[in-house]
């Protein structure tokens, strides 16, 4: 354990934010909503304004801050008021909801309206009852929690598995809070995910889920937080935890560039790197949410032409999308072998596949044809392919 301790030491000196940052952030905070009430006042507009996210919980990962600020309105009508209280330079972006984003004094805001309720069961869009997140977290987690649920963050971060959007299929900051507050803390959650079996079912759970991983929302009894974590997601997490437990090391907080660990399993692999960058247009999560659907059609289109994709990554930055396509082979025939139906169909099948094929052949006990590639150049194929599916013109028009 004490290799644990000396690495979770690190880990909490890298990533939890110091006292400095904590009252430089409450600064900017308390500033921001005082313009906000004020714009609010100057308006008569009646909303309230409450913090969320990570800044209200004090679980953000040090010099990564933000604050995401909820405009309490009474009703959806009063709701289309929040561009006329918002810093000029605030974009509208499309979620659930129109919500705001923007920088002010440095730091990345979101302003995101939300209808007042009284009954947990009358809510209707879910992003309303994340007003309760902050007080049901700052309620139950210790400052020590906290901090292990900030080095979670960035363990998820460094292990490509963090992030809650449709496009990235991870685990929320929420999530990952709940998970902290079920098990108690970092460690102990890592002995829990050791002995996980599919579904994974973290809590008091009676029913079997459906989702690789079930996390019931204590803010919503009819949610599953880690509803977004897709299986890919699942396992990276899980190996990551088990790798750790085995052979724990601080480079496992560390998140290393995509790219260069694409370029290292080229050159280890052998296989042919095709690379592209996608400029990320706003709304960026609806943008990006299509990009995804695209590079799925993408890949789809490829393996229907027998090229063999290795792997593929994905790196998002703030303005781009880095797509990186390794693959295995391309066809070395002219021809590939199609097959039909079995010698033992009924002789009309037969009858019919042959008078449309002609010259067939068997393969085990199928009736078989080749059809030859329309492709001639595969390399050139691929780039093509890449630049139809991949160009923001193509995935904003989808």
């Amino acid at each position: 354990m004490d290799k644990f301790k000396k690495v979770f030491k690190r880990a909490y000196s890298v990533f939890v934010p110091s006292e400095k940052e904590k009252k430089k952030l409450d600064k900017i905070a308390e500033e921001l909503v005082n313009l906000l009430n004020t714009n609010a006042k100057s308006n008569s507009v009646n909303v309230e304004f409450r913090f969320g996210g990570s800044y209200a919980k004090g679980t953000w990962i040090k010099n990564e801050s933000d604050i995401d600020i909820f405009a309490v309105f009474n009703s959806e009508e009063e709701m289309k008021n929040l561009g006329f209280l918002v810093p000029k330079n605030f974009i509208p972006t499309f979620g659930t909801r129109k919500y705001f984003k923007g920088m002010f004094k440095g730091i990345k805001i979101e302003v995101v309206p939300v209808l007042r309720f009284s009954d947990v069961n009358s809510v209707e869009n879910s992003i309303d009852l994340s007003v309760l997140h902050a007080n049901y977290i700052n309620s139950f987690l210790l400052d020590a929690q906290k901090k292990d649920v900030i080095i979670l963050k960035a363990f998820c971060k460094a292990n490509n598995c963090y992030g809650s959007e449709t496009y990235m299929h991870g685990f929320s900051g929420y999530s990952l809070e709940v998970m902290i507050k079920e098990f108690g803390s970092f460690t102990t959650l890592m002995k829990a995910v050791n002995s996980w079996k599919p579904p994974v079912v973290v809590g008091k759970v009676s029913n079997k889920s459906s989702f690789p991983i079930f996390l019931l929302d204590p803010t919503n009894p009819k949610r599953n937080i880690c509803a977004s974590v897709n299986e890919e997601n699942l396992s990276k997490f899980i190996l990551s935890i088990k790798q750790f437990s085995i052979s724990p090391s601080f480079d496992f907080f560390v998140k290393n560039s995509i790219k260069e660990k694409v370029l290292k399993e080229v050159k280890e692999r052998g296989t042919k790197l095709f690379a592209f960058t996608t400029k990320i247009m706003e709304p960026r999560d609806v943008f990006l949410s299509k990009y995804v659907k695209s590079l799925d059609r993408l890949i789809k289109a490829l393996k229907a032409e027998d090229i063999e994709i290795y792997a593929f990554d994905v790196d998002y930055t703030e303005k781009n999308a880095n797509l990186f396509i390794q693959v295995k082979n391309t066809p070395k025939t002219k021809t590939k072998m199609v097959y039909g139906p079995s010698v033992f169909s009924d002789v009309e099948i037969l009858k019919n596949f042959v008078k449309v094929h002609k010259k067939v052949f068997i393969a085990g006990k199928f009736v078989c044809y080749d059809k030859p590639y329309d492709v001639k150049d595969f390399n050139k194929f691929i780039l093509l392919k890449i630049k139809e599916y991949m160009s923001p013109k193509s995935i904003s028009t989808n």
